[in-house]
């Protein structure tokens, strides 16, 4: 029992930890304040700093503490700032909540393929140079890995190392449920209200099982997090700086993340310059144009951007793995050319159902060009995932009418369409290019269906007790989360013996986990060959290292 108050403790820990680093960058003359948002600036300041003090020291015990210490005072610093104070029993709730879901015995199969390796090398070393070429999953570094890096502390050593995903769901449901319950209730916001409840409960029944989160479910969670802020600042009729300045640090702050996560949502970029756009009246005074280019979120995302992008260049010789044209083959550790467009074809291969780890289609350059692979890809994928998928979107979507449709009684003008039309086009791009569910179709076909639901409620259901019926389908969500986790955990006691109770942490397969020991062994023929400490591998250093 012990070991699970130490594990709790630690989690609790961390997350008021990283709400000090939000306080870090958050003004105390906000008008409105929310934690939820305070939470993910904490995440993007500690994965900032992660990404820039692996440069120059590992992430061990002291620096990890160091960091959380530093977190904390933070937190002291601003505990009894107005408005906040009666956020924090929410939080704590949905802690105790979100725990059942890290108490785990068995990771998604990535996790021993290259996340917790490529997470303990940020541990045991200093910034590898080429590190892509050990295993190609180290090519696309997600910042999930260098936020989980922190987490490795006295106590419970890597057993928080999946941890990370739980944050951004605890901090984006805060979000949520404060623009359900904080904001005043009218005709211009209730909108926003009915897509962050679709928004809550679609995050707790389909991503309940946070161990399955990876690299691709946060950025997913964000994205809904995303669209809210965006629709709510172009619905704003007090187009002044003031209100620009709110939505712009905020909006900047979520896209950093959500790239940083995945760098192929460099696509969801298209958001930020149609907010400039919609904002253009208050950006043609020059002074606001000064005052913006030397921002302090302006330089934090521009900078965030750039460690993103030279971190997979010093990975991999790329700026952005595998496109190809983004490569520099003549940098000593670069990944060559001929192997990044096969790994480009494989990827694509992959999300267009083509092949699997025991299956491959005949002549993939064929299969993947136009749309040769639709038929395979619905037989094989729509009918088995996708179909699944909009079955539960419509459930919820039926559920929630059924508590709300009473009748149409006003109508409110909602400005939505021109981000909807964004939205299509995002879904084409999603199918036409890597039609795979985790690659952004997940977050775009449940806002495709969301945003015209929240629109059509928005304009037939009184504001007269819409709280109570909210909190009743929020409670539902919650539940639902619980027992499948509760489920989830029974199953795993059964199939493996887990027994959170007495040992919490999940299983470490060593069979499966021998990164640690090959990058020691390039270290030390490194170490011996260039009289460096620096560790670059390349193809020559790693045919060396198998010689002996």
């Amino acid at each position: 029992m012990h070991n699970l108050l130490i594990l709790f403790f630690f989690y609790l820990i961390i997350l008021i930890s990283t709400l000090g680093f939000g306080f870090l960058i958050t003004s105390k003359n906000e008008k409105e304040i929310s934690l939820g948002i305070v939470g993910l600036k904490g995440i993007f300041i500690l994965i900032l700093l992660s990404y820039v003090t692996n440069f120059f020291v590992k992430h061990n015990f002291i620096h990890n503490s160091i960091i959380i210490l530093i977190g904390l005072y933070l937190f002291a610093s601003n505990f009894k700032i107005k408005n906040y104070l009666n956020n924090y029993k929410l939080i704590f709730i949905l802690v105790l909540i979100s725990f059942l879901g890290i108490l785990i015995y068995k990771n998604h199969d990535d996790f021993f393929y290259y996340h917790f390796g490529y997470t303990l090398s940020l541990v045991n070393f200093t910034k590898i140079i080429g590190i892509g070429n050990l295993e190609h999953g180290f090519r696309t570094p997600s910042s999930i890995f260098y936020l989980n890096s922190l987490y490795y502390l006295p106590g419970i050593n890597y057993f928080m190392m999946h941890s990370g995903a739980s944050l951004f769901m605890i901090f984006s449901n805060i979000f949520f449920l404060e623009k359900i319950f904080k904001s005043k209730i009218n005709n211009k916001n209730i909108f926003i209200l009915f897509l962050s409840l679709f928004s809550f409960i679609f995050v707790n029944t389909v991503f309940s099982r946070i161990s399955e989160h990876g690299t691709d479910r946060s950025a997913l969670i964000l994205i809904f997090v995303l669209s809210i802020i965006f629709l709510e600042s172009i619905n704003n009729k007090n187009k002044n700086f003031n209100n620009f300045k709110n939505y712009y640090d905020k909006i900047l702050i979520i896209l950093f993340l959500i790239i940083s996560l995945k760098v192929f949502y460099l696509i969801y970029l298209i958001f930020l310059f149609l907010f400039l756009y919609e904002y253009n009246t208050v950006l043609k005074d020059t002074s606001n144009q000064k005052k913006i280019l030397i921002d302090k979120f302006t330089i934090l995302f521009c900078s965030g951007l750039f460690l993103v992008i030279f971190t997979m260049f010093l990975n991999t010789g790329c700026l952005i793995y595998p496109a190809s044209f983004t490569c520099f083959d003549k940098v000593s550790w670069a990944i060559q050319i001929d192997e990044v467009k096969k790994m480009q074809e494989w990827y694509e291969l992959w999300s267009k159902a083509g092949a699997s780890p025991l299956y491959r289609v005949e002549n993939p350059s064929d299969y993947i060009k136009n749309f040769n692979w639709t038929s395979n890809w619905i037989t094989n994928y729509f009918f088995s995932k996708v179909s699944d998928f909009i079955l539960v979107l419509i459930l919820i979507l039926i559920t929630v009418f059924s508590f709300f449709n009473s009748g149409l009684q006003r109508f409110t003008k909602i400005k939505f369409k021109f981000f909807y039309v964004i939205l299509l086009l995002l879904f084409f791009e999603w199918f036409y290019n890597h039609p795979s569910l985790r690659y952004g179709g997940y977050s775009v076909i449940a806002l495709l269906l969301f945003i015209p639901m929240s629109v059509y409620l928005s304009n037939v259901y009184k504001t007269e007790n819409i709280l109570k019926k909210f909190r009743i389908l929020i409670l539902i969500s919650i539940l639902v989360f619980i027992s499948k986790n509760v489920a989830r955990i029974v199953d795993e006691n059964l199939k493996y013996g887990y027994q959170p109770l007495k040992v919490p942490y999940y299983n470490i397969n060593k069979k499966l986990f021998n990164y640690d020991e090959i990058l020691s062994k390039l270290n030390r023929a490194s170490a011996k060959k260039n009289n460096s400490k620096l560790l670059i591998i390349n193809k020559e250093l790693l045919k060396e290292v198998e010689k002996n």
